[in-house]
Protein backbone atom coordinates (compact mmCIF):
# COMPACT_ATOMS: atom_id res chain seq x y z
CA UNK A 1 0.00 0.00 0.00
CA UNK A 2 0.82 3.28 -0.78
CA UNK A 3 1.56 5.70 2.39
CA UNK A 4 -2.23 7.39 2.35
CA UNK A 5 -3.92 4.00 2.19
CA UNK A 6 -1.74 3.12 4.90
CA UNK A 7 -3.08 6.48 6.86
CA UNK A 8 -6.51 5.74 5.54
CA UNK A 9 -6.22 2.49 7.09
CA UNK A 10 -5.42 3.01 10.43
CA UNK A 11 -7.73 5.88 10.61
CA UNK A 12 -10.45 3.07 9.78
CA UNK A 13 -11.67 2.12 13.51
CA UNK A 14 -14.57 0.14 11.71
CA UNK A 15 -12.99 -3.58 12.68
CA UNK A 16 -12.41 -2.59 16.38
CA UNK A 17 -14.74 -3.95 18.52
CA UNK A 18 -17.47 -2.21 20.37
CA UNK A 19 -16.40 -1.19 23.84
CA UNK A 20 -18.02 -3.34 26.18
CA UNK A 21 -17.17 -2.45 29.54
CA UNK A 22 -16.32 -5.33 32.81
CA UNK A 23 -19.06 -6.95 33.69
CA UNK A 24 -17.88 -5.57 37.22
CA UNK A 25 -19.55 -2.04 36.28
CA UNK A 26 -22.74 -3.24 36.38
CA UNK A 27 -21.95 -6.19 39.56
CA UNK A 28 -23.79 -5.36 42.35
CA UNK A 29 -21.72 -7.44 44.72
CA UNK A 30 -18.16 -5.55 43.77
CA UNK A 31 -17.14 -2.23 44.97
CA UNK A 32 -15.84 0.50 43.35
CA UNK A 33 -12.09 -0.34 44.07
CA UNK A 34 -12.69 -3.77 42.30
CA UNK A 35 -14.32 -1.90 39.52
CA UNK A 36 -11.57 0.66 39.13
CA UNK A 37 -9.07 -2.38 38.95
CA UNK A 38 -10.95 -4.36 36.46
CA UNK A 39 -11.79 -1.26 34.82
CA UNK A 40 -7.37 -0.44 33.79
CA UNK A 41 -7.19 -4.11 33.30
CA UNK A 42 -9.74 -4.08 30.86
CA UNK A 43 -8.16 -0.65 28.55
CA UNK A 44 -4.98 -1.86 28.97
CA UNK A 45 -5.98 -5.44 27.25
CA UNK A 46 -8.14 -3.21 24.85
CA UNK A 47 -4.96 -1.62 23.60
CA UNK A 48 -3.22 -4.83 23.52
CA UNK A 49 -5.53 -6.36 21.19
CA UNK A 50 -7.81 -3.89 18.94
CA UNK A 51 -7.39 -4.34 15.22
CA UNK A 52 -7.07 -0.76 15.03
CA UNK A 53 -4.91 0.25 18.24
CA UNK A 54 -4.55 4.29 17.18
CA UNK A 55 -8.64 4.61 18.41
CA UNK A 56 -7.21 3.81 21.83
CA UNK A 57 -4.23 6.12 21.99
CA UNK A 58 -6.17 8.37 20.33
CA UNK A 59 -8.52 8.24 23.50
CA UNK A 60 -5.52 7.70 25.98
CA UNK A 61 -4.67 11.41 24.39
CA UNK A 62 -7.70 13.08 25.51
CA UNK A 63 -8.02 11.18 28.90
CA UNK A 64 -4.53 13.07 29.52
CA UNK A 65 -5.92 16.36 27.70
CA UNK A 66 -9.29 16.69 29.19
CA UNK A 67 -8.19 15.33 32.44
CA UNK A 68 -10.15 13.65 35.10
CA UNK A 69 -9.29 11.83 38.36
CA UNK A 70 -10.94 8.59 39.77
CA UNK A 71 -10.15 9.80 43.32
CA UNK A 72 -11.97 13.25 43.28
CA UNK A 73 -15.27 11.63 40.58
CA UNK A 74 -15.28 8.77 42.71
CA UNK A 75 -17.38 6.21 40.46
CA UNK A 76 -16.12 3.95 38.38
CA UNK A 77 -19.37 3.95 36.07
CA UNK A 78 -18.73 7.58 35.04
CA UNK A 79 -14.97 7.37 34.45
CA UNK A 80 -15.17 4.42 31.76
CA UNK A 81 -18.50 7.38 30.38
CA UNK A 82 -16.46 9.55 29.94
CA UNK A 83 -13.41 6.71 28.56
CA UNK A 84 -16.33 5.40 26.35
CA UNK A 85 -16.95 9.41 24.76
CA UNK A 86 -13.13 9.54 23.92
CA UNK A 87 -13.13 6.23 22.55
CA UNK A 88 -16.27 6.96 19.97
CA UNK A 89 -16.19 10.72 19.17
CA UNK A 90 -12.67 11.36 20.09
CA UNK A 91 -11.95 11.12 15.85
CA UNK A 92 -14.49 13.60 15.06
CA UNK A 93 -15.85 17.16 15.31
CA UNK A 94 -13.31 19.12 18.19
CA UNK A 95 -16.41 21.35 18.98
CA UNK A 96 -18.85 18.35 19.63
CA UNK A 97 -16.18 16.56 21.63
CA UNK A 98 -16.03 19.57 24.00
CA UNK A 99 -19.43 20.12 23.95
CA UNK A 100 -20.11 16.41 25.37
CA UNK A 101 -16.90 16.26 27.79
CA UNK A 102 -18.46 19.23 29.19
CA UNK A 103 -21.72 17.83 30.63
CA UNK A 104 -20.22 15.02 31.33
CA UNK A 105 -20.82 13.70 35.15
CA UNK A 106 -16.88 13.24 35.62
CA UNK A 107 -16.00 16.56 34.35
CA UNK A 108 -18.40 18.17 36.39
CA UNK A 109 -17.46 16.99 39.62
CA UNK A 110 -14.08 16.87 38.84
CA UNK A 111 -13.55 20.93 38.53
CA UNK A 112 -16.70 21.66 40.04
CA UNK A 113 -19.67 22.81 37.95
CA UNK A 114 -21.75 20.39 40.03
CA UNK A 115 -22.58 22.97 42.52
CA UNK A 116 -22.00 25.88 40.48
CA UNK A 117 -25.08 27.98 40.68
CA UNK A 118 -26.19 31.76 40.44
CA UNK A 119 -24.41 34.08 43.31
CA UNK A 120 -21.86 31.69 43.57
CA UNK A 121 -20.36 31.11 40.46
CA UNK A 122 -17.47 28.52 40.40
CA UNK A 123 -14.58 29.63 38.09
CA UNK A 124 -12.82 26.40 37.91
CA UNK A 125 -14.50 25.00 34.79
CA UNK A 126 -14.46 27.91 33.24
CA UNK A 127 -11.09 28.63 33.60
CA UNK A 128 -9.66 25.20 32.42
CA UNK A 129 -11.98 25.39 29.43
CA UNK A 130 -10.30 28.05 27.65
CA UNK A 131 -6.79 27.71 29.62
CA UNK A 132 -5.81 23.95 29.30
CA UNK A 133 -9.16 22.63 26.75
CA UNK A 134 -9.36 25.13 24.10
CA UNK A 135 -6.96 28.28 23.57
CA UNK A 136 -4.19 27.85 25.97
CA UNK A 137 -2.60 30.54 28.13
CA UNK A 138 -3.14 34.36 27.99
CA UNK A 139 -5.95 33.66 25.31
CA UNK A 140 -8.68 35.21 27.43
CA UNK A 141 -9.44 38.03 30.56
CA UNK A 142 -10.56 36.93 34.31
CA UNK A 143 -13.49 38.76 33.22
CA UNK A 144 -13.99 36.29 30.37
CA UNK A 145 -14.04 33.80 33.11
CA UNK A 146 -16.02 35.30 35.23
CA UNK A 147 -19.07 35.70 32.65
CA UNK A 148 -18.21 32.05 31.48
CA UNK A 149 -18.25 30.87 35.07
CA UNK A 150 -21.39 32.28 34.93
CA UNK A 151 -23.24 31.37 31.80
CA UNK A 152 -22.34 27.51 33.53
CA UNK A 153 -24.21 28.16 36.30
CA UNK A 154 -27.24 25.55 36.73
CA UNK A 155 -25.35 23.11 34.65
CA UNK A 156 -25.17 20.30 37.65
CA UNK A 157 -25.49 16.80 38.23
CA UNK A 158 -28.23 15.45 40.00
CA UNK A 159 -27.25 13.09 42.47
CA UNK A 160 -30.64 11.64 43.34
CA UNK A 161 -30.95 9.77 40.04
CA UNK A 162 -29.41 6.55 39.84
CA UNK A 163 -27.22 6.24 38.23
CA UNK A 164 -26.47 10.15 38.69
CA UNK A 165 -26.77 12.15 35.65
CA UNK A 166 -25.92 15.51 34.32
CA UNK A 167 -29.20 17.91 34.59
CA UNK A 168 -29.50 21.50 33.77
CA UNK A 169 -31.77 23.74 36.94
CA UNK A 170 -33.10 26.79 35.28
CA UNK A 171 -33.53 28.15 39.03
CA UNK A 172 -30.06 28.11 39.26
CA UNK A 173 -28.88 29.28 36.21
CA UNK A 174 -27.67 33.57 35.87
CA UNK A 175 -30.25 34.66 33.21
CA UNK A 176 -28.61 38.53 33.17
CA UNK A 177 -26.68 39.51 30.38
CA UNK A 178 -22.62 38.60 30.49
CA UNK A 179 -20.08 39.93 28.71
CA UNK A 180 -18.02 37.13 27.00
CA UNK A 181 -14.60 37.61 24.55
CA UNK A 182 -16.77 41.51 23.58
CA UNK A 183 -20.36 40.36 23.27
CA UNK A 184 -22.86 40.78 26.04
CA UNK A 185 -25.85 38.68 26.41
CA UNK A 186 -27.31 36.10 28.67
CA UNK A 187 -24.71 33.55 27.60
CA UNK A 188 -25.08 29.68 28.33
CA UNK A 189 -22.77 27.42 29.33
CA UNK A 190 -22.70 25.70 25.95
CA UNK A 191 -22.71 28.84 23.82
CA UNK A 192 -19.32 29.88 25.15
CA UNK A 193 -17.71 26.70 24.02
CA UNK A 194 -19.39 27.37 20.40
CA UNK A 195 -18.38 30.93 20.48
CA UNK A 196 -14.54 29.91 20.92
CA UNK A 197 -14.55 27.31 18.39
CA UNK A 198 -16.55 28.53 15.93
CA UNK A 199 -15.65 32.78 15.75
CA UNK A 200 -12.23 33.98 14.84
CA UNK A 201 -9.99 34.65 15.91
CA UNK A 202 -10.40 31.87 18.73
CA UNK A 203 -11.05 29.05 16.59
CA UNK A 204 -7.64 29.19 15.06
CA UNK A 205 -6.22 29.90 18.08
CA UNK A 206 -7.89 27.02 19.69
CA UNK A 207 -6.87 24.88 15.85
CA UNK A 208 -3.59 25.57 16.25
CA UNK A 209 -3.36 25.29 20.13
CA UNK A 210 -4.84 21.95 19.50
CA UNK A 211 -2.53 20.75 16.49
CA UNK A 212 0.73 21.42 19.08
CA UNK A 213 -0.43 19.14 21.15
CA UNK A 214 -1.76 16.28 19.30
CA UNK A 215 1.63 16.84 17.45
CA UNK A 216 3.66 16.75 20.67
CA UNK A 217 1.72 13.69 21.68
CA UNK A 218 2.39 11.32 18.55
CA UNK A 219 5.38 12.80 16.82
CA UNK A 220 8.17 15.25 19.20
CA UNK A 221 7.84 18.39 21.35
CA UNK A 222 8.29 21.63 19.79
CA UNK A 223 7.19 21.84 16.19
CA UNK A 224 8.60 24.14 13.55
CA UNK A 225 6.35 27.08 12.79
CA UNK A 226 6.11 25.32 9.17
CA UNK A 227 4.53 22.10 11.22
CA UNK A 228 1.87 23.98 12.87
CA UNK A 229 0.86 26.38 10.34
CA UNK A 230 0.27 23.17 8.06
CA UNK A 231 -1.59 21.38 10.72
CA UNK A 232 -3.20 24.33 11.33
CA UNK A 233 -4.62 25.01 8.22
CA UNK A 234 -5.97 22.01 7.77
CA UNK A 235 -8.17 21.76 11.01
CA UNK A 236 -9.37 25.03 10.31
CA UNK A 237 -10.01 23.76 7.12
CA UNK A 238 -12.21 20.91 8.06
CA UNK A 239 -14.18 22.60 10.49
CA UNK A 240 -12.08 21.50 13.10
CA UNK A 241 -12.06 17.64 12.63
CA UNK A 242 -9.61 15.79 14.18
CA UNK A 243 -9.75 12.49 11.70
CA UNK A 244 -8.73 15.44 9.12
CA UNK A 245 -5.30 16.46 11.12
CA UNK A 246 -4.78 13.31 12.39
CA UNK A 247 -4.41 12.17 8.31
CA UNK A 248 -2.08 15.25 7.93
CA UNK A 249 -0.38 14.81 10.51
CA UNK A 250 0.64 11.48 9.50
CA UNK A 251 1.30 12.30 6.03
CA UNK A 252 3.96 14.65 6.51
CA UNK A 253 7.32 14.16 6.07
CA UNK A 254 8.57 15.63 9.28
CA UNK A 255 6.41 12.46 10.54
CA UNK A 256 9.05 10.15 9.60
CA UNK A 257 12.03 12.22 10.20
CA UNK A 258 14.77 10.43 12.59
CA UNK A 259 13.68 13.44 15.13
CA UNK A 260 10.51 11.90 15.36
CA UNK A 261 11.73 8.13 15.22
CA UNK A 262 13.75 9.33 18.40
CA UNK A 263 11.33 11.92 19.53
CA UNK A 264 9.51 10.55 22.54
CA UNK A 265 9.98 8.27 25.51
CA UNK A 266 7.34 5.79 25.76
CA UNK A 267 4.92 6.91 28.61
CA UNK A 268 4.45 3.80 31.02
CA UNK A 269 1.22 2.81 29.42
CA UNK A 270 2.96 2.94 26.06
CA UNK A 271 5.50 1.11 27.31
CA UNK A 272 3.45 -1.57 29.27
CA UNK A 273 1.18 -2.01 26.04
CA UNK A 274 4.11 -3.28 24.15
CA UNK A 275 5.71 -5.43 26.46
CA UNK A 276 2.32 -7.27 26.57
CA UNK A 277 2.26 -7.51 23.02
CA UNK A 278 5.11 -8.84 22.46
CA UNK A 279 4.90 -11.14 25.10
CA UNK A 280 1.31 -12.30 24.72
CA UNK A 281 0.66 -11.63 28.48
CA UNK A 282 -2.50 -10.46 29.58
CA UNK A 283 -3.13 -7.51 31.88
CA UNK A 284 -5.33 -9.53 33.72
CA UNK A 285 -2.48 -12.46 33.82
CA UNK A 286 -0.21 -9.71 35.04
CA UNK A 287 -2.13 -6.59 36.77
CA UNK A 288 0.57 -4.38 35.96
CA UNK A 289 -2.09 -1.75 37.87
CA UNK A 290 0.35 -2.67 40.68
CA UNK A 291 3.43 -1.34 39.30
CA UNK A 292 1.82 1.43 37.32
CA UNK A 293 1.85 3.93 40.20
CA UNK A 294 6.06 4.04 40.82
CA UNK A 295 6.11 4.08 37.27
CA UNK A 296 4.20 7.38 37.23
CA UNK A 297 1.14 7.59 35.33
CA UNK A 298 -1.82 5.80 36.54
CA UNK A 299 -4.99 5.38 34.25
CA UNK A 300 -7.79 7.36 35.67
CA UNK A 301 -5.58 9.18 37.60
CA UNK A 302 -3.37 11.67 35.95
CA UNK A 303 -1.84 13.95 38.45
CA UNK A 304 -3.78 16.95 37.91
CA UNK A 305 -6.21 18.83 35.61
CA UNK A 306 -3.04 19.70 33.14
CA UNK A 307 -2.84 15.76 32.51
CA UNK A 308 0.67 14.13 32.40
CA UNK A 309 3.95 15.55 30.73
CA UNK A 310 6.36 13.64 28.76
CA UNK A 311 9.95 12.67 27.85
CA UNK A 312 12.35 13.77 31.15
CA UNK A 313 8.92 13.04 33.26
CA UNK A 314 9.55 9.23 32.86
CA UNK A 315 13.29 9.53 33.82
CA UNK A 316 13.56 8.93 37.18
CA UNK A 317 15.00 6.59 39.38
CA UNK A 318 12.20 5.42 41.14
CA UNK A 319 10.25 4.96 37.73
CA UNK A 320 13.03 3.18 36.39
CA UNK A 321 12.95 0.48 38.99
CA UNK A 322 9.48 -0.02 38.86
CA UNK A 323 9.99 -0.77 35.07
CA UNK A 324 12.98 -3.32 35.56
CA UNK A 325 10.73 -4.68 37.95
CA UNK A 326 7.60 -5.23 35.79
CA UNK A 327 9.93 -6.31 33.00
CA UNK A 328 11.11 -9.03 35.48
CA UNK A 329 8.16 -10.40 36.54
CA UNK A 330 6.67 -10.48 32.89
CA UNK A 331 9.42 -12.29 31.58
CA UNK A 332 8.99 -14.87 34.30
CA UNK A 333 5.18 -15.29 33.20
CA UNK A 334 6.08 -15.12 29.73
CA UNK A 335 8.76 -17.69 29.77
CA UNK A 336 6.44 -20.06 32.04
CA UNK A 337 3.84 -19.48 29.07
CA UNK A 338 6.01 -20.97 26.59
CA UNK A 339 6.04 -17.54 25.15
CA UNK A 340 9.94 -16.17 24.96
CA UNK A 341 11.34 -19.44 23.38
CA UNK A 342 11.66 -18.83 19.60
CA UNK A 343 14.11 -16.02 20.79
CA UNK A 344 17.47 -17.72 20.62
CA UNK A 345 16.01 -21.32 21.00
CA UNK A 346 18.14 -24.01 20.19
CA UNK A 347 17.79 -26.21 17.43
CA UNK A 348 16.28 -30.00 17.73
CA UNK A 349 18.59 -33.20 18.24
CA UNK A 350 21.01 -33.91 17.10
CA UNK A 351 22.17 -30.62 17.07
CA UNK A 352 20.78 -29.04 20.41
CA UNK A 353 23.97 -27.55 21.04
CA UNK A 354 23.90 -25.13 18.16
CA UNK A 355 21.27 -22.18 18.29
CA UNK A 356 18.80 -20.97 15.57
CA UNK A 357 19.97 -17.43 15.54
CA UNK A 358 23.18 -15.76 15.72
CA UNK A 359 24.06 -13.33 18.22
CA UNK A 360 23.35 -10.75 15.99
CA UNK A 361 20.16 -12.19 14.64
CA UNK A 362 18.74 -12.98 18.21
CA UNK A 363 19.58 -9.15 19.53
CA UNK A 364 17.46 -8.17 16.58
CA UNK A 365 14.89 -10.08 16.94
CA UNK A 366 14.46 -9.21 20.02
CA UNK A 367 14.33 -5.77 18.78
CA UNK A 368 11.69 -6.46 16.40
CA UNK A 369 9.82 -8.21 19.17
CA UNK A 370 9.39 -5.23 21.16
CA UNK A 371 8.52 -2.95 18.59
CA UNK A 372 12.11 -1.72 17.57
CA UNK A 373 13.06 -3.03 14.05
CA UNK A 374 16.56 -2.03 13.18
CA UNK A 375 15.54 -2.20 9.55
CA UNK A 376 13.26 0.62 9.47
CA UNK A 377 14.34 2.68 12.70
CA UNK A 378 18.18 2.33 13.46
CA UNK A 379 19.07 1.38 16.84
CA UNK A 380 21.57 3.27 18.77
CA UNK A 381 25.31 0.84 18.62
CA UNK A 382 25.99 1.57 22.23
CA UNK A 383 22.42 0.26 22.65
CA UNK A 384 23.33 -2.37 20.73
CA UNK A 385 26.35 -3.08 21.47
CA UNK A 386 25.70 -3.77 24.89
CA UNK A 387 22.70 -6.20 24.31
CA UNK A 388 25.31 -8.41 21.65
CA UNK A 389 28.34 -8.29 24.07
CA UNK A 390 26.26 -9.94 27.32
CA UNK A 391 24.80 -12.40 24.75
CA UNK A 392 28.41 -13.11 23.38
CA UNK A 393 29.15 -13.45 26.75
CA UNK A 394 26.55 -15.51 27.99
CA UNK A 395 27.05 -18.02 24.74
CA UNK A 396 30.68 -18.10 26.02
CA UNK A 397 30.14 -19.27 29.34
CA UNK A 398 26.92 -21.85 28.25
CA UNK A 399 27.70 -24.87 30.47
CA UNK A 400 28.98 -23.58 32.92
CA UNK A 401 27.15 -24.62 36.19
CA UNK A 402 25.72 -20.52 37.19
CA UNK A 403 24.36 -20.92 33.47
CA UNK A 404 24.05 -24.92 32.80
CA UNK A 405 20.13 -24.01 32.75
CA UNK A 406 20.26 -22.70 29.11
CA UNK A 407 16.59 -20.52 28.96
CA UNK A 408 18.73 -18.23 31.37
CA UNK A 409 19.51 -16.52 27.73
CA UNK A 410 15.83 -16.32 26.76
CA UNK A 411 14.39 -14.51 29.91
CA UNK A 412 17.47 -12.45 30.20
CA UNK A 413 17.59 -11.11 26.75
CA UNK A 414 14.03 -10.19 26.66
CA UNK A 415 14.51 -8.19 30.21
CA UNK A 416 17.25 -6.49 29.38
CA UNK A 417 15.74 -5.76 25.70
CA UNK A 418 12.47 -4.34 27.71
CA UNK A 419 14.69 -1.79 29.32
CA UNK A 420 16.96 -0.89 26.43
CA UNK A 421 16.55 2.66 25.88
CA UNK A 422 16.08 2.41 22.09
CA UNK A 423 12.96 0.24 23.49
CA UNK A 424 11.98 3.20 25.52
CA UNK A 425 11.70 5.45 22.42
CA UNK A 426 7.83 5.36 21.01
Amino acid sequence: MDLSTIVDTILDFTPNPPDTPPASLVDPAKGDWERMVDLVKWWLDRMRTVPRPLQEKLTFFWHGHFATQVSKVDHAVDMFDQNHLFRTAGAGGFEPLVQQMSLQVAMLIFLDNDPNEKGTPNENFARELMELFTLGVNQYTQADIVASARAWTGHNVDYDATPRVYRFYPERHDTDPKTFMGETKNWDGPDIITRILTVEPQRSIAARYIAKKLWTFFAYPNPSTAVLDTLTAAFVGSNLDVHTVLRTLFLMPEFYSSTAHQGLVRSPVEWIVTCLRATGLTAQDTNPQWWMEDMGQQLFEPPNVAGWKNNAYWLNSTALWARADFARNLTWKAHDAGFLMEITARQPAPNQNQFAMSVGDAVDFAYRRFGRDPAVAPVSAWDRGVLTNWLTAQRATEGAPVYSWHDWEAINLATMTMLAPDVMLA
